[in-house]
């Protein structure tokens, strides 16, 4: 009791551990040449003339792409000298992402996530609707009666904002019953159940991209904007 202990090394279950593990593993893709994404915290990118290596590191679990096989493999080599390490082979499930390959491409879906969403709201039996959201959205009664459990309210909310991953068709509805989360109404969770009731219906939609697919970003608003 009269001893205060000097830490030398992370310890697995330490409040500082996963910090501590990401700046060490970081550190070593940015010494062999990867750059950390702007964007992304978590992608590092390997691009040295027409060579380029992607990592996706979550915790201890990544998944790694490149197009040039040679330096793909004098990478992992150099990575498992540094790290234990195992190679589950092909990308089949991932934080939730189901990924599905074919001739022309990739399938990616969050069918099982989108199942576990609607068990945890205890709707995994309930009735589907066409649309997510209502058309007229200002008459939708009970909009002033606060919902008497909104912790519950966010969970549901959080757990739908990752299932837009996969699902641009809800990004709209779950961004905004999002809005509410601060003080959500009986109308706003109502609303959240008429969004889990179109998943229910919608569990297989998914994304599909084959080397065909047109990634070039475009925007559309209304004409009288």
């Amino acid at each position: 009791p009269n001893h205060v202990c000097l830490l030398h090394k992370a310890l697995y279950g330490l409040k500082q551990s996963p910090r501590a593990w990401f700046d060490k593993f970081s550190n070593y893709l940015i010494e062999f040449g990867f750059v950390c994404s702007y964007k992304d915290p978590s992608l590092f990118i390997y691009s040295h003339g027409k060579n380029v290596i992607m990592l996706l590191l979550y915790v201890d679990d990544m998944l790694i792409t490149g197009n040039t096989s040679s330096v793909m493999e004098t990478f992992l080599d150099a990575l498992s000298k540094q790290f234990k390490m195992k190679d589950l082979g092909q990308m089949h499930y991932f934080l939730g992402i189901q990924a599905t390959f074919h001739a022309n491409g990739l399938f990616l879906n969050q069918q099982q996530y989108a199942e576990d969403i609607l068990a945890v709201a205890a709707m995994s039996d309930c009735n589907p609707v066409a649309t997510p959201l209502p058309t007229q959205l200002n008459q939708i009664p009970q909009q002033k009666e606060l919902f008497s459990d909104p912790t519950y309210f966010r969970s549901l909310a959080g757990k739908l904002q990752y299932l837009t991953l996969t699902r641009p068709d809800i990004q709209y509805s779950v961004n905004y019953i999002c809005q509410k989360m601060h003080a959500p109404s009986v109308s706003d969770f109502n609303l959240l159940k008429r969004i889990l009731r179109y998943i229910r219906g919608t569990t297989k939609l998914a994304i599909n991209f084959t080397s065909e697919t047109d990634f070039a970003v475009r925007a559309y608003s209304d004409s009288d904007w």
